[in-house]
């Protein structure tokens, strides 16, 4: 691992043009001070040192990504282990040390996923082998600017930096989850509101392997559009499916986020519910199995029986009828109800003239 980051060419000529900005005011910066991690480890301790521009510690283009190099020192031999250039917010961990009454160290072993508060460094196994890794902050460069990790595998005497435990505590919301029972890990990751990634790995030759990955993607039906990737036999299995949302509890404003939903004593559940397209606004059906996930879905012509308060439609050859009992299907040689559970209704099949494919009688 480099001891000084080195910006990439296209970023060469904002850091030369930052240096004559500020090249001025250099002979003003303060001196380098040092601040103590939280004690972590009866073999090793950690410090902070903040970067004096007038010194030699980092380059010139590395002085303006990084404003600090954290350091890793063996107790006994006082050799430093690991020496890192970071970018970290002193004066944020100052006051977080405040809080957690640490007398002033910079705190360690703190990680609230996916957005919450995260230390300076990480000290734990994270490959599952029995020994302490350690990770460090090296700035924010996570998803939505969150904190980002340098990861160091213990080995021997030694931690030795791994690219692959890296790119896992980069490229995802936060840093990595570790389940020491299932020896597995776990990341998430994020696109606004209606992309979400979960993926999980296995550690297999010292190396984090996804072993599934889920993707899910809201859309304007109000459905989730799932995409599993599974390892089986060493191969990612695909697997896509719909599924409802949850609809366990009301909106904050007290409407329910569907127009009508019934559980089934088979325990499936049927949603009607409303999306739109160029006719305006239409009602949909989804009958959904015990895990939400979406076995029929339509969103034709519709009538509604004011006097049987009953909802029908035909999915040829076959007739759906809905109603607070349940939903009665037939086909040309019999007819089955499925009953709804009792009180399991939520909603009204009376408020349904709005929708321009429903029919009232």
């Amino acid at each position: 691992m480099n001891t000084a980051l080195i910006l990439s060419k296209r970023r060469k000529s904002i850091a030369l043009l930052a240096v004559l900005l500020v090249s001025q005011l250099w002979s003003y910066s303060a001196l380098a001070q040092t601040y103590q991690i939280q004690d972590f480890s009866d073999d090793y301790y950690a410090t902070i040192e903040t970067v004096n521009n007038e010194d030699d510690t980092l380059s010139i283009e590395a002085s303006n990504e990084t404003n600090s190099v954290i350091k890793i020192i063996e107790s006994k031999t006082k050799k430093a282990l690991i020496s890192q250039p970071a970018f970290i917010d002193i004066d944020y961990e100052l006051d977080n040390s405040k809080e957690h009454q640490l007398g002033g160290k910079i705190s360690a072993n703190i990680v609230n996923l996916p957005y919450g508060e995260h230390s300076v460094l990480i000290y734990d196994d994270f490959n599952f082998d029995n020994q302490k890794d350690v990770a460090l902050r090296d700035g924010n460069y996570s998803c939505y600017g969150g904190p980002s990790y340098q990861v160091y595998l213990k080995k021997g005497d030694a931690f030795v930096h791994s690219d692959a435990f890296t790119e896992l505590a980069q490229n995802y919301c936060g840093f990595f989850g570790f389940n020491k029972t299932t020896k597995t890990l776990d990341t998430m990751s994020k696109s606004g509101a209606g992309w979400h990634q979960y993926s999980e790995y296995k550690v297999i030759d010292n190396k984090p392997v996804a072993v599934h990955v889920l993707v899910e993607e809201y859309h304007s039906k109000g459905f989730i559009s799932i995409t599993e990737h599974t390892r089986v036999n060493g191969k990612m299995v695909e697997d896509s499916y719909e599924r409802l949302p949850e609809y366990d509890d009301e909106n904050y404003d007290g409407r329910l986020p569907f127009v009508y939903k019934l559980d089934l004593d088979n325990g499936k559940k049927m949603v009607l519910n409303k999306t739109y397209n160029e006719e305006g606004e239409q009602l949909y059906y989804a009958f959904a199995d015990r895990n939400d996930r979406i076995e029929l879905y339509y969103n034709g012509p519709f009538v509604y029986d004011t006097a049987k308060k009953t909802l029908s439609f035909i999915n040829k050859p076959v007739v759906y009828q809905i109603n607070k009992q349940g939903i009665t299907v037939k086909q040309s040689n019999k007819n089955v109800l499925i009953k709804s559970v009792p009180q399991s209704e939520q909603g009204s099949l009376e408020n349904l003239m709005q929708f321009d494919n429903v029919s009232v009688r």
